[in-house]
């Protein structure tokens, strides 16, 4: 799965989540959700950066927990745990998806999502996003050198 699929899949998962959620003062338990990850497909944006066709596999789980009451704070937290394999014509490369993605409600009402660890291809570090207006509030300080990676792909 593309690297830009792969967030805006769990973005929009998070979206939803944390729209249908509003501020209150209870607190009860998560829920739990295991997903299971087994996907191959063709990466357009490697296979682009690359100038050969690169093909993703992913395998490994998600862990879901969501906080059912409406208040501010957690909302929803995924932790992953996903091996990507890279395959181009002459090698492949291995790396892991990692961390945790946190919505939160802030006092203030603004729905955050914080992609926290490190999401293949992209970057290791956080990215916070405005879940309102699709603006990141902070950036990752460490993106993947895709030429490095691509040399793996093509030598």
């Amino acid at each position: 799965m593309a690297r830009s699929g792969i967030i805006a899949w769990l973005t929009l998962i998070l979206v939803a989540v944390a729209g249908a959620l509003a501020p209150s003062a209870s607190a009860a338990p998560p829920t739990f959700e295991r997903i299971n990850v087994d996907e191959t497909e063709f990466d357009p944006e490697l296979s682009e950066a690359c100038g050969v066709p690169v093909t993703i596999q992913a395998q490994g789980f998600i862990i879901v927990r969501t906080f059912s009451d409406e208040r501010t704070g957690p909302v929803e937290l995924a932790s992953l745990n996903v091996s990507v394999t890279a395959t181009g014509p002459e090698g492949s490369v291995t790396v892991k998806d990692v961390g945790g993605d946190l919505t939160r409600v802030e006092p203030d009402g603004t729905a955050v999502l914080s992609i926290i660890g490190q999401v293949p291809f992209a970057f290791t570090g956080v990215l916070k996003i405005d879940l309102e207006t699709e603006e990141a509030i902070l950036l990752p300080q460490h993106t993947v050198d895709i030429e490095e990676v691509c040399a793996s792909l093509t030598a």
